[in-house]
C-alpha cells in the first residue's frame, strides 16, 4: 500500500514537471509557432546557418539589426568542413538556411532526391575588382601564360557542382580546351593562395575577399574572372547569381519565418548597394580581415527572383555537361525555385525605401 502511494506521488510530481517544462522550448526552432504580422514575427525564431568565412549579406542583416527587426535570432553552427554539402546539411536539419551557393547546387540536390527549394536571390557579379564574384589567379613566375597552357594543370575549386566548377567548365569550353585534360582539386578558398604559391596547384579560383588579399600580397596575376566568362556566355552579372534556400520540410513548417527572413535579407542587400564601403568595413571587422584586403559583393536591383536568372544557370550547366546535367530538359527552373514566400512578390507588403 505504501509503495503504491509513493508511486502515485512520484507520478503526480512527474506530470507537474512535464507540464512546467512544456511551457518552454529549448530547441533551436524556438518560436516555431510565430506568425508573420505587419512585416515581422510575433515571436522570436532562432535561425541556424553555418558560420561565414567570406562576405555575405547575412552578416550585415545581423549586425545592422535587420533580423532583430523581424524577430529572427541567428544561430551560427560553425564553419562547414571541407567537402561538406550545405544543401544536404539543410535537408538533414543541421542548418535551416542554405546561405551560400547557386542554382546548380540546388538543382543537383533536388535531382538527387534532397527536397530543398530556392526562395530568394542573393548577389550578382560586377566587373570592379573588389566586387567580383570569382577570380582565377596564377603565379607571376608560373608556366601558365594563356588558357592553352592549362592542359595537364591543377585548378582548385571550393566545392563540386557549384559556381567554380561550372564557370571553369565554361571558360574551358570558350577556349576549346577539353575538361578531361585538366585536374580539378577541391580546396577551400582560404587555403588556395598558399597552395598556389607553394606550387601545389596551378590555378586558384577564389571568392572575395581572398582575391584582393592575394593580389595585394603580390606574385600573382589574373588569368580570367567570372565577369569575363559570364559576359562571353551572354550575361556578365548573372554569372555571379547566388541564391538562398530552405528545405521543403522547413517551408511547410515555418512559412512565416521564411517571409521574415526574406524581408531582413533583402533590406541588407539593398543597404549594401547604397553603402558599399561601409559594408566592407563592417565585414572586415567581423571576418578579422584587414580593410585593405577586403572585398565583397553587390546585389541586383530587384525584390524577387526572375525565372530567366535561374534558367541561365541551368542551360549553362547543360551546355557544359556538368555532373547531373547530362540530359537536357531533365531539370527545369520552375522545379527548383518559388516566389510564393516573398511578401513583396505576393504584395503582402509594399516595396520599402532603403535609407
Amino acid at each position: 500500500m505504501k509503495r503504491k502511494w509513493i508511486f502515485t506521488v512520484l507520478l503526480v510530481i512527474l506530470l507537474i514537471f512535464l507540464t512546467w517544462i512544456g511551457k518552454f522550448n529549448f530547441g533551436v526552432a524556438a518560436g516555431g509557432d510565430a506568425k508573420f504580422v505587419h512585416g515581422r514575427l510575433t515571436r522570436e525564431f532562432k535561425l541556424r546557418t553555418p558560420t561565414f568565412t567570406g562576405f555575405n549579406e547575412f552578416i550585415i542583416a545581423d549586425l545592422n539589426g535587420y533580423f532583430k527587426e523581424v524577430n529572427i535570432k541567428p544561430v551560427y553552427t560553425g564553419v562547414l568542413s571541407q567537402g561538406a554539402d550545405l544543401a544536404l546539411s539543410v535537408v538533414k536539419g543541421d542548418n535551416d538556411l542554405f546561405s551560400s551557393g547557386h542554382p546548380t547546387n540546388i538543382a543537383v540536390a533536388r535531382k538527387a532526391g534532397f527536397p530543398i527549394k530556392i526562395v530568394l536571390h542573393s548577389m550578382v557579379d560586377n566587373p570592379e575588382n573588389n566586387k567580383l564574384h570569382m577570380t582565377w589567379l596564377i603565379r607571376d613566375d608560373g608556366k601558365i601564360k594563356s588558357p592553352k597552357d592549362l592542359i595537364g594543370k591543377k585548378i582548385a575549386v571550393g566545392t563540386l557542382g557549384g559556381c567554380v566548377e561550372l564557370l571553369t567548365a565554361e571558360f574551358l569550353r570558350q577556349n576549346h580546351l577539353p575538361k578531361n585534360k585538366i585536374e580539378i582539386v577541391v580546396m577551400k578558398d582560404q587555403l588556395q593562395e598558399e597552395a598556389l604559391r607553394q606550387g601545389l596547384i596551378d590555378v586558384a579560383v577564389v571568392h572575395p575577399p581572398y582575391n584582393v588579399k592575394a593580389e595585394n600580397a603580390g606574385g600573382v596575376k589574373i588569368l580570367t574572372t567570372s565577369w569575363d566568362i559570364g559576359s562571353k556566355a551572354g550575361d556578365g552579372s548573372i554569372g555571379g547569381l547566388a541564391v538562398r534556400a530552405f528545405s521543403d520540410d522547413f517551408l511547410r513548417k515555418y512559412p512565416d519565418v521564411v517571409k521574415a527572413y526574406i524581408v531582413a535579407d533583402l533590406k541588407a542587400q539593398h543597404w549594401i548597394n547604397k553603402h558599399y564601403n561601409e559594408a566592407l568595413e563592417i565585414e572586415s571587422k567581423y571576418l578579422n580581415i584587414p580593410l585593405k584586403d577586403m572585398a565583397g559583393n553587390v546585389y541586383p536591383d530587384q525584390w524577387w527572383i526572375k525565372p530567366s536568372q535561374i534558367e541561365w544557370w541551368i542551360q549553362t550547366a547543360y551546355k557544359n555537361k556538368l555532373a547531373g546535367f547530362e540530359k537536357p530538359g531533365e531539370i527545369k527552373a520552375a522545379d527548383i525555385f518559388t516566389n510564393r514566400f516573398n511578401p513583396y512578390y505576393t504584395k503582402e507588403l509594399p516595396i520599402p525605401k532603403i535609407p
